[in-house]
């Protein structure tokens, strides 16, 4: 057995302060990976709503070292057979999960995404909405999220608000 000196108390450990919810700029730290949805991953492919994700991992790159570094997932779903006949807000499943992809595909290129495809890759970078939370594992824990339905923006157009 082996004790270590860890050079403070951990009653003193000082724990993260959440980001205030505005945009900030995030870049693609790894290129981004499609991955199988929980569906798939509990049920295998031929469960209901099993598909895959595009799964971007991202950091907030900012000039405030308690915000800079702060790293977030995002999961693109890809359309998939169980998407037929479901619509999300008015909009067909299918063509709300491409539209999504393509704004942030396009958002992080600077390009227009034309035809079927789109590139996202490491180190290209956007300005994202982060906002606060309720964490679901336990109710009441404040925590950071991208906010999941709001396109991110090129950087240098204008934010909103």
């Amino acid at each position: 057995m082996s004790t270590f000196d860890l050079g403070m108390d951990v009653d003193d450990i000082q724990e993260a302060q959440l980001l205030p919810e505005d945009w900030y700029t995030c870049e693609v730290v790894a290129d981004p990976e499609q991955q199988p949805n929980k569906a798939m991953k509990e049920g295998g492919p031929d469960a209901d709503k099993a598909g895959f994700n595009i799964v971007l991992r991202l950091r907030v790159v900012d000039s405030l070292p308690e915000f800079n570094g702060r790293q977030f997932t995002m999961w693109l779903p890809l359309p998939n057979d169980s998407d037929e006949g479901v619509f999300v807000g008015g909009q067909p499943a299918r063509d709300s999960k491409v539209a999504r992809i393509a704004g942030v595909a396009s958002a992080l290129s600077g390009e227009s995404v034309k035809g079927s495809e789109a590139t996202i890759a490491e180190g290209m970078r956007a300005r994202f909405l982060i906002t606060q939370s309720i964490d679901n594992r336990d109710g009441q824990t404040l925590r950071n999220e991208l906010a999941p339905f709001t396109p991110p923006r090129p950087i240098g157009d204008e934010i909103p608000f």
